[in-house]
């Protein structure tokens, strides 16, 4: 890649960047990167060297640097400049081959935010603990989630964990104006419950059986929303007034203990509020963090893929005499190819939302592919099993169990997750692999007895390039597998602790019988055809008329759909047996198009070649034969055309 072009790559990052060559000089940098690196304008770029430009950032450059350079991985490494506290985020990485890029992201302010948010919630914290009253926070179905010191105190032997609990135990009666216990409040008509509700509850005082006995309480309560306005939990407040009331002798409060009760209620809603902020702020610093993650990872592998696509063209410019060189080339960008199409395709599996769609899947005995993925896997647990470090393979597969969905999909998220589990015990172990049904689920789980996860990292587990592994490791394995369960409309989840291994369970739509066999390719030349194409991609169209028109087909190619409506538009017999159709053209969507020529030809073929994800049996996709996802296999497109081969399945 040329000078020019390199410069325009860095132009587009939106903070400071450079790329330097293997023998450490720089090769291109951006506006901001010559603002913060050490940059001498005047001199000549490939005279200033990385030791230099990083200096500000002292050892942990270096370190970054030398690692890269010796394994070819990338390196993430937080920096504090002792002069003035900033904070910053360097990244190195491969670029291609020969360069290497090094990207630093101020993150001051966000580090200074998230330091005010610790502060915050440790004051909240320490607010909470000492509040001279029973405090209970209630999530959404009624189970208690945190108490207090007080509540602590008085929780006896074995203390309540759901609202239900609580007022079984507490027993709950109004009391009236006189002071004397009136009717028994039901279950639905508790603070809590109210509050859940949405009702927010004022000093009602309740007679409530404690472990010293009958005790005169102020209840409290008030719903907890999120930025929507809904309901995510509930805070109890009561205020044992027992005392107060023998004293006073008085069944109302007096004045002053109701101005400290209101003053505590609004300081726990004011704190609420800021524990709601403070969760909804770290959602939305993950959120970015995993697009820029995201982001990074697939500009390194498509790089990565681009890198001998450019190479064999360009020898292929130099050997186009030698066919033997033309077809070794040529055999080269497409495996390249591939590898591109497969990381757009491993990015957009957990990327995507929408489910499979009837007719896409097929019925899938889980036992056969456990024991297939522990075929392919036994390699890699030889590997392991050295010394006294075994790793032992425990099956408990329950026969019968089909589930529904697609096989090479379903194949890829067990094989993320027994490779991982094989990553988890270094020290060798048990894997434990069930498969069992329950009910309408085909279920899956893999067992190991390795190192575990912690709390936060089993929050973060599905982020995508989340990884604990450093540089052996993508962060995409389970980010696959929860894009996989959704995409199936399943369900993925952990359970797991630090030093005591994980159990991750996958639970599929369930299917009955014995799955249906896969159908035999067909070979077989297509008769020639009068075909319509419609793609906006110019070297692609052109490509893609050359492939039909070697096979003898009569060939329209069009880059628009107003192009593509003047053409259907004749009078007399049908002008066309095929129309294929690219999705986003200049001038519409290629679905829309596809309708009108089924409206207009109701015996026309249309087929539909698209970047994003293919979904055949949609709604969008109603009336149109099939579905092909960009880049295109040629093979897999004429049989098609010869309609010999069923809807496509994505797999």
């Amino acid at each position: 890649m040329d000078t020019a072009r390199l410069v325009g790559v860095l132009a587009a990052l939106p903070v400071p960047a450079a790329l330097f060559r293997a023998d450490g000089t720089a090769a291109a940098i951006n506006a901001s990167g010559e603002e913060l690196f050490v940059f001498d304008p005047i001199a000549p770029l490939s005279t200033q060297h990385w030791r230099v430009m990083l200096h500000p950032f002292g050892e942990v450059a270096r370190e970054a640097m030398a690692f890269v350079q010796a394994t070819n991985t990338v390196v993430v490494r937080p920096i504090t400049l002792p002069a003035d506290g900033a904070v910053f985020t360097l990244r190195v990485a491969p670029f291609d081959d020969a360069l290497v890029l090094v990207t630093v992201a101020d993150v001051s302010e966000e580090h200074q935010r998230r330091v005010a948010l610790e502060r915050a919630e440790r004051e909240r914290r320490t607010l909470f603990m000492l509040a001279p009253a029973t405090v209970r926070v209630i999530d959404v179905s009624g189970r208690i989630i945190r108490t207090n010191g007080e509540a602590d105190r008085l929780r006896g032997d074995q203390a309540p964990t759901t609202l239900r609990e609580l007022w079984e135990r507490e027993a709950p009666h109004e009391v009236s104006d006189d002071g004397q216990p009136a009717r028994a409040l039901s279950f639905l008509d508790t603070p809590g419950m109210r509050a859940l509700a949405g009702v927010s509850v004022r000093q009602q005082r309740l007679q409530c059986r404690r472990a010293d006995g009958m005790r005169l309480v102020e209840a409290n309560a008030a719903p907890m929303t999120d930025a929507d306005g809904s309901v995510v939990g509930v805070m109890l407040v009561d205020h044992d007034i027992t005392d107060r009331q023998r004293r006073d002798r008085s069944p109302s409060p007096s004045s002053s203990s109701a101005v400290d009760a209101a003053q505590f209620d609004r300081l726990v809603e004011e704190r609420s509020r800021e524990v709601i902020a403070s969760n909804e702020e770290r959602v939305r610093e993950r959120r970015l963090a995993a697009v820029g993650q995201l982001a990074a990872g697939v500009m390194h592998d498509v790089n990565n893929a681009l890198n001998p696509i450019m190479a064999s063209a360009y020898l292929l410019q130099h050997h186009a005499e030698s066919p033997a060189a033309v077809r070794d080339y040529a055999e080269r960008i497409r495996a390249a190819a591939e590898i591109g199409a497969a990381t757009a395709s491993r990015v957009g599996r957990f990327i995507r939302q929408e489910p499979l769609h009837a007719g896409g899947d097929e019925e899938i005995d889980l036992a056969q592919l456990v024991v297939e993925v522990l075929d392919l896997t036994e390699p890699m647990r030889l590997r392991r099993s050295v010394d006294s470090r075994e790793v032992r393979i425990v099956k408990e597969l329950e026969a019968g169990v089909n589930g529904r969905g697609l096989p090479g999909e379903i194949r890829e998220a067990l094989l993320n997750l027994v490779q991982n589990a094989m990553d988890a015990m270094p020290e060798g172990g048990t894997l434990t692999v069930r498969c069992w049904g329950d009910g309408a689920e085909a279920c899956l789980s893999v067992q190991d007895t390795g190192v575990g996860m912690s709390e936060e990292v089993q929050e973060r587990a599905f982020e995508p390039f989340f990884t604990t592994k450093g540089s052996k490791g993508s962060g995409l394995g389970l980010a696959e597998v929860y894009g996989i369960a959704r995409r199936h409309r399943g369900q993925v989840s952990i359970s797991s602790a630090p030093g005591k291994g994980s159990t991750v369970s996958l639970r599929l739509p369930r299917a009955g019988g014995a799955p249906a066999p896969a159908p035999a390719a067909v070979v077989a030349p297509a008769t020639p055809q009068r075909i319509l194409v419609v793609e906006d991609h110019d070297d692609g169209r052109v490509l893609l008329r050359r492939i039909l028109e070697g096979d003898r087909h009569v060939v329209d190619a069009v880059a628009t759909i107003a192009e593509a409506r003047a053409r259907l538009a004749v009078e007399g017999p049908m002008p066309y047996d095929l129309m294929l159709t690219d999705v986003g053209l200049p001038d519409g969507s290629g679905w829309d198009l596809a309708r009108e020529g089924r409206a207009s030809w109701p015996t026309l073929r249309v087929g539909v070649i698209t970047g994003w994800e293919a979904t055949t049996g949609s709604d969008e996709a109603r009336g149109v034969e099939f579905v092909l996802r960009k880049p295109l296999r040629a093979q897999e497109l004429k049989a098609h055309i010869a309609g010999r081969m069923p809807p496509s399945t994505n797999e």
